[in-house]
């Protein structure tokens, strides 16, 4: 008997027990679609949380001041001073050294306003800037060019505005780069002009959702921070525990990190407490991987006990299978059957039960899936906040995981049928024909 006239016979086999059939399927069903379900909401959550992390700046890292492995943390905090800091002077070197690597600092000055075209006040945050702040910002350049290192070291008096801006101060729909504008800023009443070199779009994550009219949204003004700290009477240098650093999107990650670490083993003063380190947004989004892959899989396996149930299941109607057709199996035996033959008959039935039901079951997961990412999505939606952040969700199902579902279902069958099969390829042609 080939491998064609098994399946049809275990294919109608299970047509003249379909109830009985389908029950015995119920379990396989419930392991596959929960393992389908958990799997499919994991690889979207990882989706989503790295297509999130790549829009607030994947490309941003922090070198920071840290307590070497052999110091207590506690004592060497307290002894801390701002000579074990990194100073501006070193950060400014390393971009120097390396064009790839950009400043992501960012200092709000104070409130200011303007007056536009129709003489109507435009209320703008001042806030210092250099060359990669817009990374960090969530921003992206949309005209012109971004605070350059330049305008910082020369303190020059040119500014990066926002789209929203645009739309607030141009109501003649000027071109807006190269022109100039005049702040009053809130805290001294003091008036400064700055030459618009750049336009990026407004990201209300960063800066706060206004709620009512875009007329009433105060959006940041970007200008060098060495401009920014003399209005705010600061003259000494910029010495911090931790610097924000943002490298160039086409730049490796790996190599980058690597060369900011390199260049800080060198540059970072000796010092017995401290050492530098360095932690990128990719080292996060590697632990959230690592994470939501750990948790998918303990749930994954959890889910998949029910297949072991529905195994036991699969098996004991086999045996009851093999029971009523005792007198069938005696007569194929009698005619010339193999035990090899009896034994594939019958595990082929096995699997070919556990395969349906492995296949609703994988619909079914699907199914939950989508229905799933419809509701995550009505909900974002009702939450203007979250929609910005995380904007439409996607169910993204697992090739991989349901390539293994069908195989583990498939060989859950061949596993459970294998005892039944042989308890009739083993039977006496002649106890089975008498069997009544």
């Amino acid at each position: 008997m080939n491998l064609w006239e098994n399946l049809k016979m275990a294919l109608s086999s299970i047509m003249a027990n379909k109830l009985r059939s389908l029950l015995t399927m119920i379990g396989i069903i419930i392991g596959i679609c929960a393992v389908i379900t958990i799997t499919t909401l994991g690889t979207t959550l990882r989706s989503t949380i790295t297509t999130t992390l790549n829009s607030l700046g994947s490309n941003v890292m922090e070198v920071y001041v840290s307590p070497k492995p052999s110091v207590d943390s506690d004592v060497a905090y307290d002894s801390i001073s701002p000579d074990d800091f990194i100073t501006y002077s070193q950060v400014e070197k390393l971009v120097k050294e390396y064009p790839d690597i950009r400043i992501a600092e960012s200092n709000y000055v104070c409130e200011a306003s303007s007056k536009n075209s129709l003489g109507k006040d435009v209320g703008t945050k001042i806030t210092g800037a250099y060359n990669g702040t817009l990374d960090n910002d969530g921003s992206r350049l949309l005209a012109g060019r971004m605070i350059s290192m330049d305008d910082v070291s020369k303190k020059k008096y040119t500014c990066v505005v926002t789209n929203v801006f645009v739309r607030q101060y141009f109501k003649n729909h000027e071109e807006p780069i190269g022109q100039t504008i005049k702040l009053v800023a809130a805290d001294n009443g003091l008036p400064y002009e700055f030459t618009i070199v750049g336009v990026c779009n407004y990201n209300s994550l960063f800066s706060g959702v206004a709620m009512g009219r875009e007329e009433d949204i105060k959006t940041p003004v970007y200008i060098p921070n060495s401009v920014a700290k003399e209005m705010q009477g600061s003259y000494g240098e910029e010495r911090y525990m931790y610097w924000l650093l943002s490298f160039d999107p086409k730049t490796d990650g790996k190599i980058a990190k690597a060369n900011v670490a390199a260049f800080f083993e060198k540059e970072y003063p000796a010092n017995k407490n401290f050492e530098t380190l360095v932690f990128s947004n990719q080292d996060t989004m590697k632990i959230i991987d690592i994470v939501i892959n750990v948790i998918t899989i303990f749930v994954a396996v959890i889910a998949s006990i029910s297949l072991i149930v529905g195994g036991v299941g699969v098996m004991n109607i086999m045996l009851v299978s093999v029971t009523e057709r005792t007198r069938e199996i005696g007569i194929r035996k009698a005619l010339g059957a193999k035990k090899s033959t009896i034994k594939l008959q019958f595990v082929t039935e096995a699997m070919i039960m556990c395969l349906i039901g492995g296949l609703i079951g994988l619909f079914l997961g699907l199914f939950n899936g989508f229905l799933a990412g419809v509701i995550a999505n009505l909900i974002i939606g009702s939450i203007p906040t979250a929609k910005q952040v995380l904007g439409t969700i996607t169910m993204v199902p697992s090739p991989l995981a349901i390539v293994v579902s069908i195989i583990f279902s498939m060989l859950t069958g061949v596993f459970f049928g294998y005892y039944p099969a042989s308890k009739a390829a083993k039977m006496n042609p002649i106890d089975a024909l008498r069997y009544d």
